[in-house]
């Protein structure tokens, strides 16, 4: 005999489209109801007819009773019918109900109610109900935009007492929790964590515990949009496995519970092993279920304690992350190490500067290459940067000692290496930083957000960001001791320029890096970055001089550049400006060319530029 309980809300329903699939079958079919329940005997098949709510509260009594139940797909039944991989489908979901094979299988309880998917406390965005299959690129968008203007600005972090089964304990806080039995119920597990697997007599917990608004936006841009699962946990995120779990906190506790807004003084979780017998749904049939369990995960290492944790739950959730004292203690040991002069930091400013400088002379990007890794400014420089966003007058002094040291260090040394060369002419490598531009600012930003991020995570290689510093630095550094060493004030002026262009905005994008990383509250550094500014902003007005120069020079070689007057072709436009522009080029012509051809592209040329031009030009006869 087979049984069949269902709503007594769709009667009609049932008896017009579900009994005449069962008529080739001894069915006793009845309306549910909590406290009147047939007396069929262990190991009855059961069919359900029920809503997500009446199978929950059917489930303790299924238990007792040891019915097995074979679950078919009600309008309402939407939890339950994703836990136990049900199809939509009436025929096809009959068909596997009484005919796939039995299976026992683990049920999550909250607060002894079965949880068919998740249990979501505090803020986590929905994740945790997300279906097994991934959601559309639209879905998620929408679900993207929701969480924005579903108060995205007024988060902030709770208390939070946990205890696991084996009573370790651990007294946190939490933007929001999700508990799940296996990941495939939730979007969130799915990409942090590996596959929970199923049936393993364990639950699974996912604690969020952002320290910004930044980080957490950037992990939902990841989690939403970019597929791959990660490589390891977040480390604003703690995971753990375990039989049973405890959440505590001091005020009520409002969660999810498979999509039902529920309030509760505290949760007990646990897991009850092998409890509920059924026949599986067609998506549940082939999922493999592996062994039980009885070891713990606990991986809370970057959840916040302690001083941390009151720090976080005392206001809302900041934009920016600020580190932790421990975080910044390390950090700060590290550069105020780097910003006191040493025998080694000399050593390797007199070695760098003179191999630029050969370089220089000889013309040659590889041994400037070869200068630029040895150079050891990068460390002053970061420990200024971070003097100025902590406004920290020991550091600061510190720092501008040893790069005030080893600016004059260098400048004496390519000096007098150039008194010592018999040398006196401008190679390409030294009128490349004659002329420094905006172009050559941004370069700078660059190496100074690069050398701040790489000394504020330790995962990053320090050196890779030294080298591009010194890129910015040592060149023009060397180009200035040889102006001074031959006595021509133009040369200094414009690679001394571009030493002070890159320092500033290496400083100045060193200390944004830092305020964006946490590492000190803007009203603290707000005078500092004034003063960097300020500094940049007062070396950019030559710089925009010389761009403007540049792109004006741009547009020049581009309108005559392979233009034609009169069969004759101009090719290899190179220019000066000044108050008349200096043209150097070649003309093509298949015949001789005279003075009075010449003159007629010059004045063509002095017609399109709409300026007097001054022609070097070179006569080529094409045969």
């Amino acid at each position: 005999m087979i049984g069949l309980l269902f709503d007594p809300a769709a009667e009609a329903e049932v008896r017009e489209l579900l009994l005449p699939l069962l008529a080739n079958r001894p069915v006793q079919a009845m309306p549910y109801h909590r406290s009147a329940l047939p007396d069929w005997a262990e190991g009855t098949t059961v069919l359900t007819y029920l809503d997500d709510d009446r199978f929950a509260e059917l489930i303790p009594e299924a238990i007792t009773r040891q019915w097995s139940l074979g679950l078919l797909p009600h309008p309402r039944l939407i939890e339950a019918r994703r836990c136990f991989g049900v199809t939509r489908r009436l025929k096809d979901a009959l068909d596997d109900a009484l005919n796939s094979k039995e299976r026992r299988v683990d049920l999550l309880c909250c607060n002894h109610r079965p949880v068919f998917n998740s249990v979501v406390i505090g803020t986590a965005f929905s994740l945790g109900n997300a279906s097994g299959r991934t959601p559309g690129f639209l879905t998620r968008f929408r679900h993207f935009l929701s969480i924005l203007r579903s108060g995205f600005g007024a988060l902030r972090l709770y208390p939070y007492n946990l205890t696991t089964g084996k009573e370790k304990s651990l007294a946190t806080a939490a933007l929001g929790i999700v508990i799940v039995k296996e990941s495939g119920a939730s979007l969130l597990f799915r990409r942090v964590v590996a596959d929970t697997g199923s049936n393993d007599g364990m639950l699974h917990a996912l604690v969020l515990a952002p320290r910004s608004r930044m980080e957490l936006l950037r992990f939902l841009l990841v989690v939403l949009f970019l597929g791959a699962q990660r490589k390891k946990l977040p480390p604003f995120m703690g995971h753990i496995k375990t039989a049973a779990l405890n959440v505590a906190s001091p005020q009520p506790l409002d969660y999810w519970h498979d999509g039902v807004w529920v309030s509760a003084r505290q949760l007990e979780l646990n897991i009850m092993p092998k409890a509920l017998c059924l026949h599986p749904g067609r998506h549940l049939e082939g999922r493999e279920e592996n062994a039980p369990q009885t070891k713990e995960i606990y991986r809370v290492q970057g959840l916040p304690v302690g001083e941390s944790r009151i720090a976080l739950t005392s206001q809302h959730l900041p934009w920016l992350h600020r580190a932790s004292t421990e975080e910044f203690k390390e950090l700060y040991l590290a550069l105020r190490d780097n910003a006191r002069s040493s025998p080694a930091y000399l050593t390797l400013m007199v070695l760098s500067t003179l191999l630029a400088t050969f370089g220089l002379f000889a013309n040659s990007a590889p041994v400037i290459i070869g200068a630029m890794i040895l150079a050891p400014l990068m460390a002053p420089i970061i420990s200024l940067a971070m003097a100025v966003v902590r406004q920290d007058s020991a550091l600061l002094a510190d720092s501008l000692k040893t790069l005030g040291l080893g600016l004059l260090l260098a400048l004496s040394c390519a000096a007098a290496m150039t008194w010592v060369i018999p040398l006196h002419s401008v190679t390409g490598e030294i009128a490349a930083r004659l002329n420094p531009t905006l172009l050559d600012l941004g370069v700078a930003m660059i190496s100074g957000v690069a050398g701040a991020y790489a000394h504020a995570r330790e995962e990053v290689a320090r050196s890779l960001a030294g080298v591009a510093i010194a890129v910015a630095l040592v060149p023009p550094l060397a180009v200035s001791g040889i102006g001074l060493g031959w006595g021509e004030w133009a040369v200094f002026r414009g690679s001394f320029l571009l030493f002070l262009t890159n320092l500033f905005g290496i400083v100045l994008a060193g200390n944004l890096t830092f305020l964006l990383l946490g590492f000190g509250p803007f009203r603290l550094a707000r005078r500092g970055l004034l003063a960097a500014l300020a500094l940049v902003a007062v070396v950019s007005l030559p710089l925009s001089v010389g761009f403007a120069r540049m792109v004006e020079q741009n547009a020049v070689v581009r309108a005559l550049e392979g233009w034609k007057i009169e069969g004759v072709a101009l090719r290899d436009v190179t220019l000066r400006s000044g108050d008349r522009l200096h043209l150097s080029l070649r003309l093509l012509s298949s015949t001789t060319l005279d003075d009075s051809d010449v003159e007629r592209v010059k004045q063509a040329i002095e017609s399109r530029l709409g300026r007097p031009v001054t022609l070097e030009a070179t006569i080529a006869i094409v045969r």
